[in-house]
């Protein structure tokens, strides 16, 4: 089997519908045979702990690496890879300098770093009991290293559903174990303030509606999808009016420096535009200066104010759910954001702005004729 014959097959193992552990054991199959050695494994392993397990093998549940062995890291080949942070091969230990290693395991070793979100999950190992003839060449390493790949790429769509599960769980939760006694709970405070009002009854009624408001924001991510199936031709200046009129800005401005035409789901396109602005005047204060316009290469649009801005140390994680600097919300409005650039394919980062402030960013926009729109 040559090369572009075994990345053949493994792209047709990787399109079928089949479960997780099926595909990555016929990769592990592949790689097998394409690379001429006994056995394959996708391993986990925590370097702290000197953790290693094999999660699929193609050894056999007699074998000496069946799927759930749990092994110390330290007797495994698979340390140097560890430690190197890349691809480590040996075809015949001994005579490599590994005298360390243990005589009556794999003299020939293929590993590989299995990495995700930054982290490294474990490796693709391949390994045989005798040595090899010549060392692995550029081809064989660059197999192994695509299979690494596209078992990553399984990993974390699989980590990506099992996380829409859970917000799809998560907003049932909202929609009707919450959601329900707090309109119970706002409909008796409307009632109250028209018998008695007060500032006690009026501050309840606040906080009910900033609830609300929560609820429909956690709502919003769990139930859009990851991707934008049928984007449609919008205006920048357009797009920017239309949600800064739907959104309370109390003594905020906001200027429109420039048009820009391109391809997006108008609905979500709001969500962004809505919460940066909203963004804007919580951190900036209700008379911040907000403008929006065309980035000067034309790929993108940014949206900027002139307060107090995002120190450079925060900026990298402002997009995380969660993360808030401010008394209010749970720090969702710039997840929010996250995930509509991300469902349209593009790129938002925030730096510092002309006037001191937030300026974000959205890059890799699809770019369209101002008569498409």
């Amino acid at each position: 089997m040559d090369a572009d014959e075994a990345r053949s097959e493994l792209y047709a193992i990787m399109a079928r519908d089949r479960g997780f552990e099926e595909k990555a054991r016929r990769a592990l199959e592949l790689g097998e045979e394409y690379l001429g050695v006994d056995n394959g494994h996708l391993t986990r392993i925590d370097p702290e702990s000197d953790y290693w397990k094999a999660i699929v093998s193609t050894d056999p549940p007699d074998g000496a690496f069946p799927a759930g062995v749990i092994l110390d890291l330290g007797t495994s080949f698979c340390r140097h890879v560890v430690a190197e942070g890349d691809s480590v091969s040996f075809h015949d230990a001994p005579a490599e300098g590994l005298a360390d290693d243990d005589d009556a395991g794999p003299h020939c070793y293929h590993g590989t770093p299995v990495v995700l979100d930054g982290d490294l999950y474990g490796t693709v190992c391949f390994v045989s009991t005798d040595p090899r003839e010549a060392p692995f060449d550029e081809d064989e390493t660059m197999f192994a290293e695509l299979i690494a790949r596209m078992l990553e790429h399984e990993l974390r769509r699989g980590r990506t559903d099992a996380k829409i599960e859970r917000l799809e769980r998560f907003a049932d939760v909202l929609s009707h174990d919450i959601r329900n006694p707090l309109n119970v709970a706002a409909g008796s405070v409307e009632l109250a303030r028209q018998e008695r009002d007060s500032e006690h009854l009026a501050t309840a009624e606040e906080a009910l509606n900033r609830m609300q408001e929560l609820i429909s924001d956690v709502l919003t991510m769990a139930r859009q999808g990851l991707t934008v199936e049928n984007p449609t031709a919008v205006r920048l200046s357009s797009v920017a009016e239309r949600c800064w009129a739907s959104v309370a800005t109390a003594d905020a401005t906001l200027s429109v420096e420039g048009d820009l035409s391109f391809r997006a789901d108008p609905d979500r396109l709001r969500h962004l535009f809505e919460n940066l602005f909203r963004n804007a005047v919580e951190h900036g204060g209700e008379d911040v200066a907000i403008a929006v316009g065309p980035l000067d290469d034309g790929g993108g649009f940014y949206v900027a104010d002139d307060g107090p801005g995002i120190p450079p140390g925060e900026r990298d994680a402002v997009f995380e759910t969660g993360y808030s600097t401010g008394t209010e919300g749970l720090g969702l409005g710039l997840a929010l954001v996250d995930g509509v650039a991300s469902a349209h394919g593009w790129r938002v980062s925030v730096t510092e702005g002309a006037d001191g402030g937030a300026r974000f960013e959205v890059r890799d926009v699809v770019v369209v004729d101002p008569g498409d729109d």
